[in-house]
This record gives structure tokens, C-alpha cells and sequence, in this order.
């Protein structure tokens, strides 16, 4: 087994406890890079907090090697953790027949997907309407995945915003673990996207209001208001411009505060966007959340939906601009109904997604304001450090842009840009 010491500052490379031959002869080559991608795998098993650009710094000469090849690498052990997974919810009965979990009633299955399976229950003496979440593997499988379900849980629940979906309990019924959380009327904005994908290119109030109780969408030509005020228009269609920026100000003030808080979602993606008929938007699912403690100090593992994902998370690197890239893809995916990277192969998404320009939303559709155009362009820019700094920043832009008034995209400042720019070219000169 590969593994790395530190010894009088420098990493020292060993095998089975003998030092690798790292000659010059052998540094010079491709056998170096694989010792070191070797030795990356197995120190992030182990769980030691190590980054991409720790291993740039040690070995500036294989910069480029390593920046093309550990990403791809992070991603594979990613696959890996994901497979296990898979393995463990491929032992899930095709239906639970569970009348209780702790204190709650179960009355319907709502859904289940690659976190786990939701539940409609009533709560207590009460019969509160709640959503009960049952993760999809056993502890005594993965027991190391206890103390991380606990402390996440925890955290989680410390977080009280009105567009953040709250967690009331949790517990273990079988070894399984779930959790007991609001239940929101609504559905998830994946399915309105899909909804503004078929012909009609519209969905109304109403259909929420069916979806969210899980009845079939009837025929309808209805066009009742989205209540509440938060749409100006009585439905969501294809070009309801406003409605879209209504929807995502709400996630951007929850992140805002999330971030404040030190907490990061991880997994901001349409299907972790609810939608009630009200028009007030929910963000779900914090279950892959960080600290920023833990983000600087470099995860070791990537978690989140690929698609979505930040190009820097493929260098295990994050911060709340990581969060703000992937709502921007939600946005640039509202506006167009179509995702910014299209590839049904991993490693070509993930080659896309770090070093493919974004196609710009007016060219698949001109009708796009060019406000809003700036808004989504700012929000998914590679650099992070051309994107919002800030969920607050993001906010306001989208709250002048409903307004009326010209956005501002802040990204970095101009100063930060030209600095930045200026370093580079004087990188290249020497």
C-alpha cells in the first residue's frame, strides 16, 4: 500500500515501509505521476484532509499533470462511494410496510430517490403533518456513517428560515435512520422544469396544488393564481422572466443565511427546490452539508450531484461560491429548460464542466432579458472568483432585475480582476 510521511517538511514517498526509487529518471516521467495519484488515493482513504493544490505546491513541475488527472481521480473514488451506496438502497424492499416510525403515523410513501425514501406522517397526539425521511442503508453496514448522520443532523436543525425546510426530530427504526421534517406542499422544480419542457410550456397554481397531494395532473385550462403575490403572473411559463427571479431571490436568502451560519447545502439542484401553490420556494435536503471549517480544511470526498457540481469541487475545493455556481445552473436550467452541460458519459461532464464555456441562455432563447442573462452568466462562472462572493449579492441583483432597475453582476471587483490578470501575464513571462 502506497502512503506518504511528513518528514523535515517534505513528503516521503513509501511503499510496504521502503522508499520508492524517486530518481530523477523516474521523477522526469509518467511513473512519478502515478505514484503520486497512487499515493492521493490512498491518503484520502485513510480520511486525511489533502487537496489538489497541496500536491501543485509540492510538485510545481507536474502542475498540469496533476491538475488534469486527480480531478478525474477525486470523481472515480466519488463513483466508488457512490456504487456502495447503490449497493446498500438495492437492498430496500420495494414497499415498507411500517405504520410508525418514533412518534409519527405514516400514511403514504411520497417518493424515494438516490438519499433515502419520504414519507407523509402525523406527528404526536397532535397529528401534525409532517415529511419522515428514511435513509436508504443500515448503520450496522456503514457504521461510520453514524456519527456523520448525528452531528449533520444536529447542525442542520440549528437552522430556522422561513425558506429553509426545518428538521423537527430524528431516530432509528431497524437500523435505518430517519429524520422528521416539515411537510411541504408543493413539488420540486425539476418537475416544473419538466413541465415547461412539454407543449403547453406553462404550469398552473393548481397543478401544484395536485401534484403536491400526489394525484395525477388532470386536463385543465385553469389559470388560477399562484397565491400569495410572490408571481405577478397567475401561472409559470416559459418566459415568466420575473417569476423564475422570484423564485430563486427566496433560495439565495436562505443560502444567505445558511452561509452565514458557516453551513453549506452541497446539493443545490432542482430537486431539492420545493414549490408550494403560494409561490414560496423551500430549499430541502441539507443532508450533504459542510461547515466552512471542514470546506477549507479540504473534504475529502466529493458529495452532490454531479451535474450541478462547482468546477472547483473536482479539486476539493468549496466555499459558498460553490453553492452560488449551482444555483445558477438551476436558473440558466429555469430560464431554458435545459442544462448547461449535456453529456451522458461522466468523465465528458466532468471534462465539460471544468473547461467548456457555458453556452450563453440568449442564443438557445432570445427572449431571455439580458439582465437575466448577465444574472445567470455572473452566477456560473468558472472562476469563482467571477461569480457572486456572496448569496446577498446574488439577492440583490435578481431583486433589481424584478424591479426593473440594471443588475450589477458582482463578481470580483474590477481592482481584484485587473490583479488577478496582471499576475497571470507576468506568470507567463517568467
Amino acid at each position: 500500500m502506497l502512503f506518504m510521511t511528513e518528514h523535515n517538511d517534505q513528503f516521503e514517498p513509501e511503499l510496504d515501509g521502503f522508499p520508492i526509487d524517486m530518481s530523477p529518471e523516474r521523477i522526469q516521467g509518467r511513473d512519478a505521476v502515478e505514484v503520486l495519484a497512487t499515493e492521493f488515493v490512498d491518503r484520502s482513504r485513510r480520511g486525511e484532509r489533502v487537496t489538489i493544490d497541496q500536491y501543485v505546491s509540492k510538485y510545481p513541475q507536474f502542475e498540469h499533470q496533476i491538475r488534469d488527472l486527480f480531478p478525474m481521480i477525486a470523481a472515480l473514488e466519488q463513483l466508488k462511494t457512490e456504487r456502495e451506496a447503490e449497493c446498500l438502497r438495492r437492498q430496500l424492499p420495494e414497499s415498507f410496510e411500517i405504520k410508525q416510525l418514533g412518534d409519527c403515523e405514516i400514511v403514504r410513501e411520497i417518493g424515494r430517490g438516490a438519499m433515502g425514501i419520504v414519507f407523509e406522517g402525523l406527528q404526536g397526539p397532535l397529528k401534525r403533518r409532517v415529511a419522515v425521511k428514511l435513509l436508504p442503508w443500515r448503520f450496522s453496514a456503514v457504521p461510520r456513517w453514524r456519527e456523520r448522520f448525528e452531528s449533520e443532523a444536529l447542525m442542520i436543525a440549528q437552522l430556522k428560515h422561513p425558506n429553509i425546510v426545518p428538521i423537527y426530530s430524528m431516530g432509528e427504526h431497524d437500523e435505518y435512520a430517519y429524520f422528521v421534517m416539515q411537510y411541504v406542499h408543493g413539488v420540486s422544480l425539476d418537475c416544473v422544469i419538466r413541465r415547461l419542457r412539454e407543449n403547453a410550456g406553462v404550469i398552473y397554481a393548481n397543478e401544484v396544488e395536485q401534484l403536491g397531494h400526489g394525484l395525477e395532473v388532470g386536463v385543465t385550462n385553469s389559470q388560477q393564481s399562484l397565491r400569495g403575490g410572490d408571481f405577478q403572473h397567475r401561472e409559470l411559463r416559459r418566459d415568466s422572466w420575473s417569476g423564475f427571479a422570484k423564485v430563486v431571490v427566496q433560495v439565495a436568502k436562505a443560502l444567505a443565511y445558511a452561509h452565514g451560519e458557516g453551513i453549506l447545502h452541497n446539493d443545490i439542484k432542482p430537486a431539492n427546490l420545493l414549490l408550494t401553490p403560494a409561490g414560496r420556494a423551500s430549499v430541502t435536503d441539507f443532508g450533504l452539508a459542510r461547515n466552512f471549517e471542514e470546506a477549507g480544511e479540504g473534504e475529502n470526498r466529493l458529495t452532490g450531484t454531479l451535474r450541478y457540481m462547482a468546477p472547483e469541487r473536482f479539486e476539493l475545493r468549496q466555499d459558498q461560491r460553490s453553492d452560488l455556481y449551482s444555483l445558477g445552473v438551476t436558473l440558466y436550467e429555469l430560464a431554458t429548460q435545459q442544462p448547461v452541460f449535456r453529456a451522458d458519459d461522466r468523465s465528458e461532464l466532468i471534462h465539460q464542466i471544468c473547461t467548456d464555456i457555458p453556452r450563453r441562455p440568449r442564443i438557445l432563447n432570445r427572449d431571455i432579458p439580458p439582465a437575466l442573462e448577465t444574472i445567470i452568466l455572473t452566477a456560473i462562472a468558472r472562476d469563482p472568483d467571477e461569480r457572486y462572493q456572496k448569496a446577498s449579492l446574488l439577492a440583490t441583483d435578481l431583486l433589481r432585475f424584478i424591479n426593473g432597475k440594471s443588475v450589477l453582476g458582482h463578481g470580483s471587483t474590477l481592482l481584484q480582476r485587473t490583479v488577478r490578470r496582471f499576475r497571470q501575464w507576468r506568470t507567463r513571462r517568467t
